[in-house]
């Protein structure tokens, strides 16, 4: 079953869809993926790459770092030409980014007390 997500391209030289992660399996039949590290019980990020000389790693992280805040928590990356398939936990990178943030707010908390604002 395919869903009707919408793709969405982005200037970095990949595509980025939403997928439903019980429907990741009969996506890649035909690649290796191993879905037994990765949570599919919600949404997953489905990243399509056509070519790899093309693609701007920062957009990609961007890509990443938003659905991660989003609450998505698996991540596939998907290289059509050269039937790869491989699936990324975001979990660890909601992590950071919660982190970071974090860390934003007290650096900005300390910086307002040794000014004395």
């Amino acid at each position: 079953m395919e869903s009707a997500a919408a793709v969405q391209k982005i200037r970095g030289g990949f595509k980025a869809e939403r997928e439903f992660g019980f429907a990741l399996e009969g996506r890649f039949k035909g690649t290796n993926l191993d879905l037994s590290n990765v949570d599919t019980e919600g949404v997953a990020m489905v990243v399509t790459i056509d070519d790899p000389k093309r693609l701007n790693v920062h957009q990609l992280s961007r890509v990443l770092v938003g659905a991660a805040k989003g609450g998505v928590k698996t991540a596939v990356i998907h290289f059509p030409k050269r039937g790869l398939a491989t699936a990324v936990p975001l979990f660890n990178l909601f992590a950071l980014v919660d982190e970071t943030a974090r860390l934003k707010e007290l650096r900005a908390l300390e910086a307002a007390i040794r000014t004395g604002a």
